[in-house]
């Protein structure tokens, strides 16, 4: 009973107006006056909290994991070999062919201009011998351009890293295509083809049929160049 009348005397002594007034209502009861003295000091104020937020992004990324150096002096160079290797291919023996009183070296240009002939072999060998000679001649090509072109695209300056690796990146995948004609090349010599005119013309290390053992056995600089130099610069890429 006494607790009862305790709070009925503190209920009467807080009306209800002083009690909204009490916990925060009705403070300011009209419309608040302006934070900022001016315009001016507003615009001052939220232009230099617009430029000391540029300047900590800026230091965060020079400070960061992404601004880290991803293509080292190591990797340029290894690149710049196999790039340059890549170009000079075309200028290098890729078959040594040897008869019983000939050896011959066909360099990758020189390949293009022995197409009429062996295009002229295609009817004793079946149409496997004429895309065989196709891919071979494309990928003497693409090796060469894919070397060219990511040989240019190493020393080609850039205003920033990030669209140097971009432009490098998108330069070695070129890469890709002297590589999937390489396995082409390879499945097709590893099926195996006739080859009836390798008697006829005394060339040596295969008889009646050519097949990937043949091929390698025919392989001289431009093979061994381009192969291995497409390689190295396909799995570059996954480092960039």
């Amino acid at each position: 009973m006494e607790d009862q009348n305790q709070n009925k005397k503190v209920d009467e002594r807080i009306s209800e107006e002083m009690r909204f007034k009490y916990i925060g209502f009705d403070v300011y009861p009209n419309k608040a006056k302006e934070f900022w003295r001016s315009k001016e000091e507003k615009r001052k104020y939220l232009e230099e909290a617009k430029q000391k937020s540029s300047e900590s992004a800026v230091a965060e990324r020079d400070h960061s994991l992404v601004r880290a150096v991803v293509f080292s002096k190591v990797d340029r160079m290894v690149l710049t070999i196999t790039s340059f290797l890549l170009t000079v291919s075309l200028f290098v023996p890729w078959f040594s062919i040897r008869g019983e009183a000939f050896h011959s070296q066909v360099i990758g240009l020189g390949f293009f201009l022995k197409l009429g002939a062996l295009f002229g072999y295609a009817p004793l060998s079946g149409p496997l011998f004429s895309v065989f000679v196709v891919l071979v001649s494309l990928t003497i090509l693409f090796s060469f351009v894919a070397g060219l072109m990511s040989l240019l695209a190493i020393y080609k300056k850039h205003s920033d890293v990030e669209s140097y690796l971009t432009n490098l990146k998108k330069k070695l995948q070129l890469n890709w295509i002297p590589l999937v004609l390489w396995v082409a090349v390879i499945i097709i010599s590893t099926i195996g083809m006739p080859t009836p005119f390798a008697d006829a013309l005394n060339v040596g290390g295969f008889g009646d049929s050519f097949n990937v053992a043949n091929f390698f056995a025919l392989a001289s600089f431009g093979v061994w160049l381009s192969l291995p130099c497409v390689i190295i610069n396909c799995v570059k890429i996954s480092d960039l």
